[in-house]
């Protein structure tokens, strides 16, 4: 008992004295780093849409791939084939939502250059910017309405400036940042000070997503053959290993186990090869977490 009130005081006296002269231990900030590695990773469900927890979406990933790996394993007969499946399987839930969440992105920026039309007329009318918001969340553009509606409600709690700062956060895209940057000066400035220039950013934005939109089309015929390329081939040997027992026999011995793993890794190669190959450079918030 002395040893351990020995040892537990003594690391107290080393952990206040860290915290006195500003040096904490390496542990403590791994915990720090995995907190915020799971609120960037909750961020990124809650713009999916997926209302679970990072840990939750996890185990669901597992237990699919592991449903998946167990039923071709029962077909097939061929465990290489059920780790294949197992970790497509696994794998797929990230992507379903991913393109759900860029979807979504794409959906709201697309309603900005209406949006920001709407705002130009309420100012206009000799509305102030603050009604203007709060009608964009009654009758604005859809994708942008729930937004909004949250402006309203944070704007009678905090104030006009800060809840479009909250709003401009959970937003969290370049457009979005330029746009409620335009606004903030509104607010100090006066609304006619900005219609001209909101003008032209709905102009320019609207360029911008036709571009956005012809590049996606022009892609769009050689993601799908990459990922055909990739699948197919292990569709077609499942289906061999079904009806031909010298299939199955040959990728169930430490030969098909290193084809099987060989194969695998060139189609992960070249899924990458081709997804940073096509890859749109992407503008960066420079304007995040600006006080406007």
């Amino acid at each position: 008992m002395r040893l351990l009130a020995g040892l537990g005081a003594g690391l107290f006296v080393y952990l206040a004295l860290g915290v006195f002269v500003g040096i904490t231990p390496q542990w403590i900030h791994r915990r720090k780093d995995t907190r915020r590695s799971e609120a960037r990773w909750q961020e990124w469900l809650n713009q999916a849409g997926v209302p679970v927890s990072p840990l939750q979406f996890m185990a669901v990933s597992i237990m699919a791939g592991v449903a998946a790996a167990g039923v071709v394993l029962a077909v097939t007969r061929v465990p290489s084939l059920a780790v294949v499946a197992g970790g497509v399987t696994m794998a797929s839930p990230r992507a379903l939502f991913a393109r759900r969440r860029r979807e979504q992105q794409r959906a709201r920026l697309d309603a900005w250059p209406d949006a920001l039309r709407d705002v130009i007329t309420h100012l206009q009318a000799s509305m102030s910017v603050h009604a203007s918001l709060v009608e964009l969340g009654r009758s604005g553009p859809i994708p942008l309405r729930p937004f909004f509606v949250r402006y309203t409600g944070l704007a009678g709690a905090l104030d006009q400036q800060s809840a479009l700062e909250v709003i401009r956060e959970e937003l969290a895209d370049p457009l979005s940042d330029r746009i409620i940057e335009i606004l903030l000066i509104a607010f100090d400035q006066g609304p006619s000070v900005v219609i001209d220039i909101l003008s032209d950013l709905a102009e320019s934005a609207s360029m911008d997503l036709r571009l956005a939109d012809e590049i996606d089309t022009a892609q769009l015929e050689t993601r799908l053959e990459a990922r055909g390329a990739s699948l197919l081939p292990f569709a077609v040997l499942a289906l061999l290993c079904v009806t031909s027992p010298g299939y199955r026999e040959f990728y169930t011995s430490p030969a098909g186990w290193v084809v099987v793993t060989f194969g695998g890794a060139m189609s992960i190669a070249g899924l990458l090869t081709i997804s940073r190959l096509g890859r749109v450079p992407t503008e960066q918030r420079i304007l995040a977490g600006s006080s406007g």
